[in-house]
């Protein structure tokens, strides 16, 4: 009996030894590492005391996911945060992750189509019935499925899928929206992205790609009638100042990822890659919760401007419902095919009776 009790608590000791020189002889659990992170808006201040109001702003993630990491590893995995895009633009961050001159981008992610045009599937206009649903088809299995394929075309991963805004809307200068008829003849300013130019085209305006940095002088001297943006973002080029009206008809999605280079994410220890998507997914939690509270802060600072926010009536929401999403979805169809749009939306419809019930 006590030589099995030797044996017994030998072996313990054996396999302890074991579990501490496999650490000993993994360097890559060890490693200092510097991570470089860019990310599209100003840095959002909110203590106890003060905030400066950027409820939206991208750069929470970076916040978070910097804090989270740095505080976890004691500081042998560093962050070295780039906001305000000061490495470029949405497209061009995303090169520079592609590249692995940049390790993580806390930029928005309407741009991936771009390398992954099967991504413009998550872009059709009312294919999700809400974010809740969104988020269930992009952690499942559908959505592993499209990292998969991203990080085949591109050499880049998902760490986690979110969103910004959430929903993009109509903003415009002069005119009230309520259906999309009321857009003919106006011209909106709409990033250079392929599905949204389509959308704004359905709806019955002219499509105006500007640079977002100058978007306040273009409404100010007339050159565009207004813009489709998401509520938050409003503020952050004052141009509450400028526009008198707003439509809530939550139309387009507004995608706003964690990417990281899959070269440096397959370099990471076992123990890192954990420490990462962790942080990346607190991060994103982080921003979700702060995004959507602050969309009513925006409401009611809009309303005291005296801006009309106006929220489509249920007969009205239907009108925009049926004048974008049969026409996205076939104008997807034929840039990408039927392969991708197909699983989405029966993705879609199944985690919308797996939430809510048939």
């Amino acid at each position: 009996m006590k030589e099995s009790r030797k044996i017994f608590f030998r072996g313990i000791v054996i396999s302890a030894v074991g579990i501490l020189l496999g650490f000993a002889w993994n360097p890559a659990a060890f490693a200092q590492i510097t991570i470089k992170m860019g990310s599209y808006d100003t840095v959002l201040e909110l203590s106890l005391d003060k905030t400066n109001g950027e409820f939206a702003s991208t750069n929470i993630k970076a916040q978070i996911f910097k804090r989270i990491i740095e505080d976890t590893t004691q500081g042998r995995i560093k962050v070295d945060v780039f906001p305000a895009g000061q490495l470029g633009g949405d497209r061009e961050v995303l090169e520079m992750v592609k590249q692995g001159s940049v390790q993580i981008s806390a930029y928005p992610g309407n741009p991936l189509s771009n390398f992954a045009p099967e991504v413009l599937a998550l872009q059709i206009p009312y294919v999700f019935r809400d974010i809740n649903v969104a988020q269930r088809v992009v952690d499942g299995p559908t959505g592993k499925e499209l990292e998969d394929l991203i990080v085949k075309k591109m050499g880049v991963r998902v760490l986690q899928w979110g969103f910004e805004g959430p929903y993009y809307n109509f903003m415009t200068a002069k005119k009230q929206v309520r259906v999309p008829n009321d857009l003919k003849g106006l011209k909106i300013r709409t990033m250079e992205t392929p599905s949204m130019m389509e959308v704004v085209k359905l709806s019955g305006a002219t499509p105006t790609p500007i640079s977002w940095t100058e978007v306040y002088t273009s409404l100010q001297q007339g050159v565009v009638d207004g813009i489709e943006t998401a509520l938050p973002y409003v503020r952050m080029i004052r141009a509450e100042e400028i526009l008198k009206h707003i439509n809530v008809a939550n139309f387009y999605l507004g995608w706003s990822n964690f990417y990281i280079n899959e070269k440096f994410w397959q370099s990471l220890s076992a123990q890192d890659k954990v420490m990462v998507k962790d942080a990346a997914l607190q991060a994103m939690s982080g921003f979700k919760g702060l995004t959507i509270w602050g969309e009513g802060l925006w409401v009611d600072f809009f309303r005291k401007k005296n801006i009309d926010v106006y929220f489509p009536t249920p007969a009205e929401a239907k009108i925009w419902e049926n004048t974008l999403k049969t026409p996205m979805i076939e104008w997807t169809k034929k840039q990408i095919g039927a392969t991708w749009v197909d699983k989405i939306m029966k993705a879609s419809a199944q985690a919308e009776k797996e939430l809510y019930g048939p």
